[in-house]
């Protein structure tokens, strides 16, 4: 190559030509070029370099180790070796790309500035058929490598198929460690020894890697053919559709999963009650009465718990009193659109957030009242739009100091304060922390005030 690539792409090879063809396949369908592939044979036998040789592709190099090591750690430390591209990624044999999976990962990680990130992947648990579309009643699809709050976690297992790590970080972090040298997985250790040294992890939320584990396959090795493969880089190819059902694939499964971990849950923690519900089921009566009854909830009582919330007027707002937004006693003037309190205030989730209050007839026809906003955005400068009730928009530049919005209220009224951001985005995309939460405006508190500074 007269140019050093954007990416390094690493797959370690071992003895399932089949398979790996597919895994090269997937990278050659990328929507993006700029890469090499880099094979490394774990002392394959013939037919492996015979089937990465196929491909006449120019970026695709092969290497053989001269014996096997029993393990991915020796072919991707040669890999790293050789890898001359900006960005390094792995793809496990067994696996396969989407086509737009090299680019978004690259976009990522130069928005992010991270210097090591991961994303969940789609996991075939089980081919219910040799070959055709995906039949949601006869496969079985998860998502693994996710994570709850945005942060690494060293307790979740991710698949090193879906990292994409700076070349330069490999120096630092160090080679993958052999297994007989670690308790953990090597590359788990890796990413944990990673984390440990401080380097800018970032989870890339977006699915883009199709797994299907040779460890979950039994005889795997033995028995090169798989139809697995087959079928799903039929998949991988049939466009943005068979994705979608993919991961209406993964959204059934998941929800099935969840309900019997949520009942499997609920019988150890409530063994008796459990069993007076199934006894009690059996002769007609709903579980969830019984367990409404233990809870001391009488006839109507959950219904009338939730009509409040969806049809009473929201709550008056105090004349001339700070509404702090941080605080839980301002929960129900809260719409959509909104994070956690804190102590300071309250930040918006993302592009728009709603308010909602009343004010009662007996204020306004005292005196004409205005509206006042205290807060800031997260970037210094940015357009924040404010609108009561659908009307006219206004929008201002608001900055970083925290500044005091007025907006005239005409009447006694139920109000809805909607704010707006145009591009929210997260401290850490701006370099600020590691705080990984989209976020657009801090709202801190409102105020009740009478129009004009007026008495």
């Amino acid at each position: 190559m007269s140019k050093k690539p954007v990416v390094s792409i690493i797959i370690s090879a071992y003895n399932r030509p089949q398979v790996v063809t597919f895994a090269i396949k997937s990278v050659i369908a990328s929507d993006f070029d700029d890469w090499e592939l880099i094979v490394v044979g774990d002392g394959c036998n013939a037919g492996t370099e015979e089937a990465v040789r196929a491909f006449t592709d120019p970026r695709i190099q092969f290497h053989n180790l001269p014996a096997n090591t029993g393990h991915q750690s020796a072919p991707h430390n040669k890999g790293v070796e050789l890898a001359q591209g900006e960005f390094v990624l792995f793809l496990n044999q067994d696996d396969m790309y989407f086509p737009d999976h090299i680019s978004r990962r690259v976009a990522s990680m130069r928005e992010t500035g991270a210097d090591v990130s991961w994303s969940p992947i789609l996991l075939l648990q089980r081919s219910g058929l040799d070959h055709g579309p995906l039949d949601v009643d006869r496969d079985k699809l998860m998502l693994d490598g996710a994570t709850a709050d945005g942060n690494f976690d060293p307790e979740s297992f991710v698949i090193s198929s879906c990292w994409a790590v700076r070349r330069e970080v490999c120096d630092t972090v160090g080679p993958w460690l052999s297994p007989s040298e670690t308790r953990l997985s090597p590359s788990q250790e890796w990413l944990h020894r990673a984390n440990e040294l401080g380097r800018r992890m970032a989870y890339h939320p977006y699915v883009s890697v199709l797994c299907i584990h040779s460890g979950a396959r039994r005889y795997s090795y033995l028995f090169p053919e798989c139809m697995e493969h087959e079928r799903a880089w039929s998949w991988l190819t049939a466009g943005p559709e068979e994705r979608l059902n993919l991961m209406h694939a993964v959204a059934v499964h998941g929800a099935a999963d969840f309900v019997g971990i949520r009942k499997q849950l609920a019988r150890q923690q409530h063994t008796v009650r459990s069993w007076l519900e199934g006894a009690l089921q059996r002769f007609g009566v709903h579980p969830h009465s019984t367990q409404r009854f233990f809870e001391g909830t009488k006839k109507g009582e959950w219904v009338g718990r939730h009509m409040p919330f969806t049809s009473s007027m929201p709550p008056p707002l105090p004349f001339a009193a700070q509404t702090h937004i941080g605080d839980p006693t301002a929960d129900a003037y809260l719409g959509r659109g909104w994070r956690e309190g804190e102590d300071t205030g309250r930040w918006t989730s993302g592009a728009t957030a709603e308010l909602f209050f009343t004010i009662p007839g007996a204020v306004m026809s005292s005196r004409p009242c205005a509206l006042e906003i205290f807060g800031h955005p997260l970037r210094d400068g940015d357009a924040v739009t404010f609108q009561i009730n659908g009307e006219a928009p206004i929008t201002k530049d608001v900055f970083l100091a925290d500044e005091i919005e007025t907006i005239d209220l005409p009447n006694a009224a139920a109000y809805r304060l909607t704010l707006s951001i145009e591009a929210p985005t997260s401290p850490f995309r701006l370099g600020a922390s590691n705080d990984r939460r989209i976020l657009g405006y801090r709202l801190s508190w409102l105020r009740l005030t009478p129009r004009g500074g007026a008495d």
